[in-house]
């Protein structure tokens, strides 16, 4: 039991390092203070330091328990389930007073271990709970196996508490008297220890690693997709429209006089203002039209099956909404405007991206030589 401990403890530094390298990542510290707590109570109970049985009830059961409530307000934290931190007192404070009462007030340890049974059964399941009720969409699986390790730990907890509550023997402090259950509860901590801390090792991991692919993916002054962002949704559409089903737009917007607007209001504005475009275009919220930023002050919109009427009345709605939010900014009365080119091509044999993005490229120069704050459209 005193690796158990140390393993325990272990986890929780593992954990206090991985805080410290992802603070933005929410519950973390709580599982650091859960294993800490579940690892200190494993070493003070293992080895049986105290001989006082009602102390060493209150040191292995009130750490222990309070544990198991930091992870569930771990999870609840990691997540974003609300009320994380004021559960956590509460269930703290429950468990302690429990234990005292049970221990020194009124000594009952079948009533003891089956009330502490059935508290750490109900903490373990409503885990599960939240591991597979609100899984990362890209981590699906490892949260189930993680709610799944949780849902055993909760039946080891229960199946403890049903065999000393029913049992005819008369029950002291760790129920020596029954084996069978001393076993079911040290699997279960086992089981917390050696595989649950792990797979929420794994669970950081993969966040980690999917905040690294959205930073490589978007912009992060917009918040729009960049480049590489875009690219995915374009093989989608291509691979979708194999065989010449379908057709696809790009849309080019560059803003006008971005350069003046640098240098006579400052960088500062020249970010507030694509900012607005950005804005602007993921208010858009349409299921064919997916937004980028291109690159400076150009920005893409590529569309997925739209015709020619709906491509020219998006770009027209994007180049008004824009000049009139841009126009909220202090000492841009007229707003800014932008430009668009917008080409369009049957995904078919002869589909060629780079040809297409030329086009629409082409077409925004026609839309600046004519004047700018306007739109053209080639095919």
């Amino acid at each position: 039991m005193l690796v158990l401990g140390v393993a325990a403890l272990t986890a929780s530094a593992m954990f206090l390092a991985l805080a410290a390298f992802a603070r933005h990542i929410p519950g973390v510290r709580f599982w650091a203070m859960g294993s800490m707590a579940v690892g200190f109570a494993t070493i003070l109970d293992g080895p049986r330091f105290v001989s006082d049985w009602q102390l060493a009830s209150m040191l292995f059961n009130v750490p222990f328990s309070i544990g198991q409530a930091f992870i569930l307000a771990g999870t609840m934290q990691f997540c974003a389930r609300p009320r994380a931190t004021s559960m956590l007192w509460l269930m703290a404070v429950l468990v302690a007073v429990l234990t005292a009462v049970l221990t020194y007030i009124v000594p009952d340890s079948v009533l003891r271990i089956g009330s502490l049974s059935l508290y750490q059964a109900a903490i373990n399941l409503w885990t599960a709970y939240i591991l597979w009720r609100h899984a990362d969409p890209f981590a699906r699986r490892a949260f189930r196996v993680a709610a799944v390790v949780a849902l055993f730990q909760s039946a080891a907890a229960l199946a403890q508490g049903v065999l000393v509550v029913n049992s005819t023997l008369a029950v002291t402090y760790a129920s020596p008297e029954m084996p069978l259950a001393n076993i079911i509860s040290w699997a279960g901590a086992m089981l917390n220890v050696l595989v649950g801390n792990w797979i929420l090792f794994l669970l950081i991991m993969l966040r980690l690693v999917a905040d690294l692919r959205v930073a490589a993916e978007r912009d992060l002054l917009t918040g729009l997709l960049n480049r590489r962002g875009i690219r995915a949704r374009i093989d989608a559409i291509l691979h979708r429209g194999q065989g010449g089903a379908g057709s696809m737009g790009i849309m080019i917007l560059d803003i006008d006089h971005f350069k003046r607007i640098n240098d006579t209001h400052g960088h500062d504005m020249g970010d507030r203002v694509l900012v607005i475009m950005g804005k602007v275009l993921l208010a858009m919220r349409l299921p064919g039209a997916t937004p980028c930023r291109w690159g400076g002050e150009e920005f893409c919109i590529v569309v997925d099956g739209m015709g020619r009427d709906a491509m020219l009345a998006l770009a027209d709605r994007v180049r008004s909404q824009f000049q009139a939010d841009s126009a909220a900014l202090d000492g841009m009365e007229r707003g800014s405007t932008v430009s668009v080119g917008i080409a369009s091509a049957r995904l078919d044999a002869g589909f060629d991206m780079s040809q297409l993005v030329s086009l629409a490229d082409a077409q925004l120069y026609q839309a600046k030589s004519a004047g700018r704050d306007r739109v053209a459209f080639g095919a």
